[in-house]
This record gives C-alpha cells, sequence and structure tokens, in this order.
C-alpha cells in the first residue's frame, strides 16, 4: 500500500493522486452510497464537429446531425456506475457520489465556491471526485473524516 497523505480543512478530507485514471479512483466510491452524479460529461473531448443521434427535446425526438462541444450531466444509481465505469476510463471525470438524489434544480455552477461545501452536505454529498484528464492528477474530497484513510491504494 502507497502512504498516501490527506489533507483537511473544514472537515473535509482531500488527497491528491497522481496519474489517476476511472479504475483506480472508483475504489473511492462506497458501493453503500446510492448515487452517482456525473457532472459535465463530454463523449467528445476535442472541439470538433462529430456524427450523432442526439435527442433534440425532452420527449426524446432525436436528430442525426453533426454536433460540437455537446456536454450533460447524468444521474445514475451507483451499482448503475460502477457497471458502465469502464465505457469512462479514457476521459476526464467530474463525480459526486450522495446518499439522496441530487436535486433537478441544483447547478454548482451557480453556487459560490465558498457556499458548495454546505450545499453539497445539506442534499448528502459523500466524495467528490475531480478528475481533468486520463491518467492525470485527480483530487478526491470526502466529506466524511476517515474514509479515505481506509482505501488502499496500490503501488
Amino acid at each position: 500500500m502507497n502512504k498516501i497523505e490527506i489533507l483537511e480543512r473544514d472537515e473535509i478530507e482531500t488527497l491528491y493522486l497522481h496519474n489517476a485514471s476511472l479504475s483506480t479512483l472508483t475504489r473511492f466510491i462506497n458501493p453503500r452510497v446510492h448515487w452517482v452524479w456525473i457532472l459535465g460529461h463530454m463523449p467528445n473531448t476535442y472541439t470538433q464537429w462529430w456524427q450523432a443521434c442526439i435527442p433534440i427535446t425532452k420527449n426524446g425526438d432525436s436528430i442525426n446531425a453533426e454536433f460540437r462541444l455537446v456536454s450533460y450531466d447524468l444521474m445514475l444509481s451507483t451499482t448503475e456506475f460502477l457497471a458502465i465505469a469502464p465505457k469512462f476510463e479514457n476521459y476526464g471525470l467530474v463525480l459526486i457520489q450522495s446518499y439522496q438524489r441530487m436535486p433537478d434544480t441544483l447547478d454548482l455552477s451557480r453556487i459560490p465556491d465558498n457556499q458548495q461545501v454546505k450545499i453539497l452536505r445539506s442534499n448528502g454529498a459523500f466524495p467528490r471526485i475531480y478528475l481533468p484528464h486520463a491518467v492525470e492528477t485527480a483530487q478526491i474530497q470526502c466529506f466524511e473524516k476517515g474514509y479515505l484513510a481506509s482505501i488502499t491504494i496500490p503501488n
């Protein structure tokens, strides 16, 4: 097991994991915590036009066209997320796992940074994982003291 340094500030534990990919980060997902919220997933990380069939209405009306800069949030059960996690292996990821489903109207981009922790905690957030790109340094924050230290990180 690697020795990891966990930083603590304002009752939030944070660690940084170098050369991370989703497969190394899934060990921080707690199967007893019910929901996974993926923020701003981009199926094509390049700014380029690409052919896809995407819904253009809530009712599922889709069109086959060229798109770019497609980005969306996903709300999945933890079980569903872990089943499809390998599909995200080559992507960056912003993920919040929570005990309760996040509200429809919660948009972190509209909440000042200094208020986000309070809002996330009040909505049952457990860890927040930020991986800018695959095989880069990830930031893992946990709102439950002691959980990060319980995770084994391979050499």
